[in-house]
């Protein structure tokens, strides 16, 4: 019998275990239904508010509840049970789980656009080359909408295969205080304390944490990480029409060969015009000042620098079409041990939303004109149609395009073994994006959703030998030399089983090619799975949480002669309320000492962590 056919019985095995013991205790719990979210708001799709039931565009939304009853220490981890994903990283402060993917196509090379309350964010990946998921504490976050398939249209550039756009705490309505602590293996710590309130028009919220761990950025190896995090933010209401707020944000993240800091202002003019219609005037500042000196590696310092404007006007015609029109002024500034360069991107963009029931039709195009390369324009079509009163079936094409990165562009250092020679001469990467899938709510108990997708690449950047060498040391350069497709098939099905017990699965079926060398992309599983289960003792004020994943065998180069092998892996939660104000948690995560597919790195194993949790409110 083969590994990857052991692997996946015993992945089932553990979900027919699970099973069995919950039946048998949930005979001693209290009924009670739990919400399934749909009424929920989202924005990140359309930059207008939709339910999430009725949103025309495929949307995921994790939920404030999902992340208290997840383990997560970082925003990957809270992303693994999602289909489509694929992210193979450690679930502790300081990871940049480098390796995350949404239908093949990686986030630290760019392919995927990571946002922050809708506003572009810089590090936590591969140095300047990556821009990593784990940009914030999960203990700051409300909630994060996950956008599949080309979203250039809103965002520009990068935005190719989905946009995780992940939103902060808001101000609380009433005077609220928060304090957290946690400490587990290796280390790991983390301590969080928060207050909020609204006084007449003005309210404002300040939330500090500092996390520390012995695991590193890349996994596999051990670290010294400490992140210290400030997110405030400050509202005024002038009227129940026109609402200013300002967020200030800094964060401080050291590990044992990079340090980051960041800072970031936020401001943002929202006004409600007497005709239905509304403008939003918003800008923000971000200033990322790295120092990166890997032993082998060339010291990479300095500053990289985003100054944005945008104003967005929306207005309904009618009961059936809302108009959005809006433009972005981007400076880009590097002023870097690597380079001192300054790159504009300016954009136009125009959305029309058409409801014609049992149809919603989205229709957009946008026109980036970047002082690099020219001018790009990326359109839409998004459809979604209400087959029935509890049926949904959503499809869009659409283009979408990718920058080349800061590391390809300008960058030149020694690589471990090989020098890296940048290449100001590069053209985007350019995408096409299809989608189709159907949703069926059959109660407020169970739903079920079925995806197909396709993503077609061209101009792909590689990295290509070069005839030169640095004393003695090879260099590389980077070329558009290569084109890819990345195609498959997402399930996701979620449960009451009991009242009491509440289940959610996930599978994707993944196919890729790089369509030059007729191989497959390294570090994409053909087929991946989720189960998590949810059980709850409401006289007990307890609730299990247990989470499995299971990820088959991948290649790990580009000539598909080294593979990773299948692996699985099993967290569980525990959460105790002790009072109305205070919880405590446990996790354990990696209950079976998984080695990630890859037996020959030194892997964290099983990690204990415990939390306890004081909120107060009047």
């Amino acid at each position: 019998m083969g590994k990857g056919l052991k692997g996946l019985i015993r992945f089932l095995g553990s979900i027919c275990l699970i099973g069995s013991v919950t039946l048998l205790i949930s005979t001693t719990a209290q009924a009670e239904e739990k919400e399934t979210g749909l009424e929920e708001i989202v924005v990140t799709a359309t930059k207008t508010p939709h339910t999430l039931e009725d949103v025309p565009v495929e949307t995921i939304l994790v939920t404030k509840e999902d992340i208290k009853e997840s383990n997560a220490k970082n925003v990957s981890e809270l992303l693994r049970d999602i289909h489509g994903f694929y992210i193979q990283g450690e679930n502790v402060p300081g990871s940049s789980a480098y390796r995350s993917k949404l239908r093949g196509l990686d986030f630290d090379k760019g392919y995927g656009l990571i946002l922050i309350n809708g506003e572009r964010v810089l590090g936590g990946g591969m140095g300047e080359y990556g821009i990593s998921l784990n940009q914030i504490p999960v203990d700051m976050i409300e909630k994060i909408e996950v956008v599949k398939g080309p979203a250039s249209v809103l965002y520009g550039s990068d935005a190719i295969v989905g946009v995780v756009n992940i939103i902060t705490e808001p101000i609380p309505e009433k005077p609220t205080f928060t304090v957290s602590g946690g400490y587990g293996s290796y280390d790991t710590s983390l301590f969080n304390v928060g207050y909020g309130q609204k006084i007449n028009k003005f309210g404002f919220l300040i939330s500090a944490q500092r996390e520390t761990s012995e695991r590193g950025r890349y996994g596999a190896t051990g670290d010294d990480f400490k992140g210290e995090y400030i997110l405030s933010k400050l509202s005024y209401y002038f009227s129940d029409k026109v609402n200013f707020s300002l967020g200030i944000n800094h964060d401080d993240l050291k590990w044992e060969y990079q340090t980051e800091e960041k800072l970031r202002f936020s401001p943002s003019l929202e006004i409600a015009l007497p005709d239905a219609s509304f403008l939003k005037l918003k800008g923000y500042w971000y200033r990322l000042d790295m120092d990166s000196f890997s032993p082998g590696y060339t010291r990479r310092f300095g500053d990289i620098t985003y100054t944005q404007t945008e104003v967005q006007y929306t207005k309904p015609f009618g009961e059936s079409q809302l108009i959005t029109a809006g433009g972005e002024y981007l400076l880009r500034d590097i002023d870097a041990s690597f380079a001192d360069k300054s790159n504009t991107f300016q954009s136009l963009y125009l959305q029309d939303e058409i409801m014609l029931k049992p149809f919603s039709i989205v229709i957009g195009g946008r026109v980036d004109d970047y002082s690099l390369y020219g001018t790009e324009f990326n359109p839409k079509m998004s459809l979604m149609w209400k087959v029935a009163e509890n049926t949904r079936l959503r499809a869009s094409i659409g283009r979408a395009f990718k920058s080349p990165t800061i590391r390809q562009l300008y960058v030149s250092f020694k690589h471990g073994n090989w020098w890296n020679k940048p290449n100001e001469d590069l053209n985007p990467e350019v995408s096409w994006g299809y989608s189709m899938g159907i949703e069926h709510i059959f109660s407020k108990k169970l739903s079920a959703n079925v995806s197909l997708f396709r993503n077609d690449i061209k101009d792909i950047i590689v990295a290509v030998d070069t005839s030169e060498t640095i004393e003695g040391t090879p260099v590389r350069t980077w070329k558009n030399v290569q084109k890819a497709f990345t195609q498959g098939a997402e399930l996701g099905i979620k449960a009451a089983v009991l009242d009491n017990l509440f289940l959610n699965l996930g599978y994707t079926y993944l196919d890729t090619e790089n369509e030059d060398t007729k191989k497959e992309l390294p570090y994409n599983p053909c087929n991946t799975a989720s189960i998590g289960l949810d059980y709850e003792i409401k006289p007990w004020g307890t609730s299990f949480h247990w989470r499995t994943n299971y990820i088959s065998e991948g290649y790990t180069n580009e000539a598909n002669t080294k593979k990773t092998e299948n692996y699985y892996i099993s967290n569980l939660k525990i959460i105790k309320d002790i009072t109305k104000n205070i919880s405590f948690s446990m996790d354990v995560d990696n209950i079976f000492e998984s080695d990630y597919g890859e037996p020959d790195k030194e892997w964290l194993g099983r990690v204990i962590f415990g939390k306890l949790t004081i909120k107060i409110w009047r």
